[in-house]
């Protein structure tokens, strides 16, 4: 199994669209769905004086973050847009060589 994970630096996005926690929450929950992906849980979004931290915890079947960006692009009115992606492998056991 291989999972694609998509990288974004977005810029000329509204300051006021990142301070309101219960809109990012909504970004963060549409982009998800638009992904295709099943969040277990509603988003968490803390804003903080040093900034916004958001976590959005769901399941990987079938999943298509080029969709969900491209929401998240939508929604904040980002004017400049990186992105990257890449295909990364399968999640294998840690070794401990220090022991079980």
């Amino acid at each position: 199994m291989t999972f694609e994970h998509v990288f974004a630096d977005l810029g000329g996005i509204p300051a006021n669209r990142l301070t309101d926690a219960q809109g990012l929450a909504g970004v963060l929950l549409a982009a998800a769905n638009a992904a295709g992906l099943n969040p277990a849980n509603p988003p968490v979004v803390k804003i903080g004086p040093k900034g916004v931290s958001a976590a959005d915890v769901a399941g990987l079947s079938g999943a298509l973050p080029q969709r969900g960006l491209e929401v998240i692009i939508k929604r904040f009115g980002a004017r400049e847009v990186r992105t990257d992606a890449r295909r990364r492998g399968p999640v294998t056991q840690a070794i401990h060589p220090e022991g079980p």
